[in-house]
């Protein structure tokens, strides 16, 4: 019974004739939920599960075959407990009817109202309960009905059992189909298989020979009981594909699957910002990456959005690594904002100056305080903003505000410099003339360094420009460009600058600037916003994503694992997002365990201030039975035995009334101490959340500036080897990928789109 999801309504032990209830099979049949081979698969499948324990419900099927999603099924099952109850209501009238306790029109009117109600708001009524409000039937009519009901379903459950455990289906309508050993088995993985084999074709990752040679070892190992296997799993051990090749198959299948099978709304949560200038997606009970890019735009433009949506690019980089919360529109404000403050920067158009600036000098002016302007938000409407310098620019280190209010002044002498995010630093030239190591000490923060050895992690470095003979083990934050005449080896580095290196050994590096490695790259993750150019560079066992293009001498080697290849994506401005959210996240930490601190003092407080009332109410009790009784004492002139004991009485209430008293000072003590600690806690909220929130402000701004500096720059998914690249790399582009399935030479690798559908297009060089 547990294929029929039924629900108890009218007692424990209320059933119905399920036999003329449709089945979430037969219901997602007819509602367009599923094909009708894939009906005939469930229906089977639930035959085949009759003899488990616990037996499987037709909803974990659905699910568990991906032919629904939960919204889905819910909704099945709601229409499910519709037919149940109505099939039910038609027996209650029919027992009213012949009762006499209502027409055969008070019943067909109850349960027009009863469809009427579950069209409006999904009520599901109950025809008893409509016909007493109605005025029809009595309470203890409808207790008359429903125990003579109960009874009737009770004698009908029997039969119903004898039925099921005869083997007779729960649905009339479906087709019995007869299957062998083989089948049953198969069932399960048939319809998978029969997909993946398609798409292996499609690509040409397989010929017509390799999937039927596949299928019949598939077909052999199971008939010879060893474990059986997926069509995909077998062609992987047979050498016919890659398990790369494999997974990428696995990975587009799912993507059309989701497609074809999920509603935008039903897990994409957009949430706009109040400005209506920001959009944030949140992508749930679904991995992000089966999501496609067509499902997002599609919750945006059901949201209404139609301005400011970031490129697909963007919004694809956060899909593919599995973001499940981000920022997927905004519209900016920083150039209405420059305009109309007239805000003027004193350094080069390329944000540097070759020329020192001195203490007190202006690096930024503006002739005009905050400003008004009309900005068109999500929606297209144009709307009044009012806002002050922010977007504009801001104090980097080394950098202070005029004393006007309206500009920025260098705090000390040396390189102005302006970041992406539009802070504005001052970096003073330091020259190191040996190591900068744990024995030389700290260095001074943003400034350009000069170090003529080596520089080691034994500091976190955060500076303008470095150049120095070879970097190991640090941990670097730089504005400017990066150079080291040997290489950098077990170094982090975030950037805005270009790279200089002969090598990058197990290196993490992200930046805006472009990348340029002269002989090997090895163990090593790259992310940046402008071009790799390596031509004469080997890389193996790296991950390297690139914005503008990728040039390479070599990929990969026998004896290590594969590298991944990646132009024209957007992996570096998603990984500086979530790297700007977790620090979000920490800043908030401090403010939440305050408010997490203050919600347990007042739900303390709470339930001191409930035992206050409930002991004042037995103060007020014990208080009144005491003057009751010394009233019926006073009245008595002549006391016996028996009465006297009313003196006794009387003293017991008078020992609980002290005693209540003596407990409500106390409670009282302690709610007024926990009151304090509340203001105390409401103290310190109050004065830091100003802190908090300025900083989370910074770094949405910084955010915003990254974002809309990755919408200004050109994407270009190209990649090109001058040498050889060896079996198993992985090329992708913005939204395709291809594994390579043998080594290739001096070749380029270019994303296409034809058809609606993006390609990696493989040519030799000429």
């Amino acid at each position: 019974m547990t294929g029929c999801n039924c629900i108890n309504i009218y007692g424990k032990n209320a059933v119905t004739d399920y036999t003329t209830i449709p089945t979430l099979a037969r219901l997602a049949l007819e509602y367009g939920t599923i094909q009708q081979d894939q009906f005939r698969q469930i229906t089977a499948l639930y035959d085949l599960g009759k003899k488990q324990d616990p037996v499987p419900d037709y909803a974990d099927l659905l699910l568990g075959q991906g032919f629904a999603t939960q919204y889905q099924v819910g909704l099945l099952q709601l229409i499910q407990e519709y037919h149940i109850i109505k099939h039910l209501g038609e027996k209650f009238g029919k027992i009213a009817i012949e009762k006499g306790f209502a027409t055969k029109n008070d019943v067909r009117m109850a349960l027009a109202h009863q469809k009427k109600e579950f069209r409006r708001a999904k009520i599901k009524k109950l025809i008893g309960d409509i016909l007493v409000e109605s005025g029809v039937i009595t309470l203890k009519q409808k207790d008359a009905v429903l125990k003579e009901q109960e009874f009737l379903e009770h004698q009908g459950s029997q039969i119903y059992s004898r039925a099921y455990q005869a083997g007779s289906g729960l649905d009339q309508n479906k087709t019995d189909v007869p299957l062998s050993a083989y089948e049953r088995q198969f069932l399960q993985i048939k319809a998978l298989d029969q997909e993946f084999a398609a798409a292996v074709l499609e690509k040409r990752l397989a010929s017509q020979r390799d999937v039927a040679i596949a299928k019949k070892v598939q077909e052999e190992r199971f008939e010879a009981t060893r474990p059986i296997k997926a069509l995909g799993d077998i062609m992987v051990d047979l050498g016919i594909l890659t398990m790369a090749q494999k997974q990428v198959v696995m990975t587009e299948l799912d993507r059309s699957r989701q497609k074809e099978t999920d509603s935008p709304s039903s897990h994409i949560q957009v949430t706009i910002s109040a400005d209506k200038t920001g959009a944030s997606v949140i992508i749930a009970e679904q991995d992000p990456a089966l999501t496609s890019i067509e499902t997002l735009k599609q919750a945006l433009a059901s949201a209404g959005i139609t301005h400011g949506i970031y490129p697909d690019a963007i919004l694809q980089a956060h899909l593919e690594t599995g973001d499940r919360k981000f920022t997927a529109a905004k519209t900016d404000c920083s150039t209405d904002l420059i305009h109309h403050t007239r805000a003027a920067c004193f350094l080069d158009t390329d944000g540097t100056n070759t020329g020192q600036k001195r203490k007190g000098e202006p690096l930024m002016t503006q002739t005009t305080g905050p400003a008004t302007y009309l900005k068109t938000d999500l929606f297209g409407e144009k709307s009044l903003k009012y806002r002050g310098t922010d977007f504009t620019f801001h104090c980097g280190g080394n950098a202070r505000p005029a004393q006007n209010g309206l500009g920025v002044v260098a705090a000390k002498t040396g390189v102005p410099g302006l970041s992406l995010d539009r802070k504005l630093f001052i970096h003073p030239v330091i020259h190191v003339l040996e190591d900068a190591d744990q024995r030389y000490g700290p260095l001074e923060p943003y400034a350009d360094l000069s170090v003529s050895g080596v520089l080691f992690g034994a500091y976190p470095v955060t500076a303008g420009k470095i150049s120095a003979k070879e970097i190991r083990g640090a941990h670097i934050e730089a504005l400017g460009d990066i150079r080291s005449s040997i290489g950098i080896t077990d170094t982090t580095i975030r950037s805005q600058g270009d790279i200089h290196a002969r090598y990058l050994h197990n290196c993490r590096i992200e930046t805006f600037g472009n990348i340029y490695v002269k002989n090997e790259i090895i163990d090593s993750v790259i992310l940046c916003s402008g071009k790799l150019d390596a031509e004469q560079c080997r890389v193996i066992s790296s991950r390297i994503s690139a914005k503008k293009g990728i040039v390479l001498g070599g990929v990969g080697s026998i004896r290590t694992r594969s590298c991944t290849i990646s132009a024209g994506s957007e992996h570096h401005i998603t990984a500086l997002s979530r790297s700007i959210q977790q620090k979000m996240y920490r800043i908030k930490e401090s403010l939440d365990l305050l408010i997490n601190k203050k919600k347990e003092q007042e739900q303390q407080e709470k339930k001191l201030f409930q035992k206050m009332v409930e002991l004042k109410l037995f103060h007020d009790r014990a208080k009144y039975k005491k003057t009751i009784l010394e009233k019926e004492w006073n009245k008595i002139d002549t006391k016996t035995a028996s009465e006297k004991n009313i003196s006794k009485l009387i003293k017991t209430f008078e020992q609980r009334v002290e005693k209540s008293i003596s407990a409500l000072k106390e409670l009282n003590t302690e709610k007024k101490q926990r009151n304090a600690k509340i203001l105390t806690l409401e103290n310190e909220i109050s004065s830091l959340r100003p802190k908090i929130e300025k900083q989370i402000l910074s770094l949405q701004q910084t955010q915003v500036a990254f974002y809309e500096w990755a919408r200004s720059q050109k994407n270009i998914p190209e990649i090109t080897v001058f040498g050889k690249a060896f079996q198993g790399t992985q090329l992708k582009g913005v939204f395709g990928a291809t594994v390579l399935a043998y080594d290739m030479e001096n070749f380029s690798a270019v994303e296409r789109e034809e058809k609606k559908r993006h390609t990696i297009s493989v040519t030799p060089l000429e």
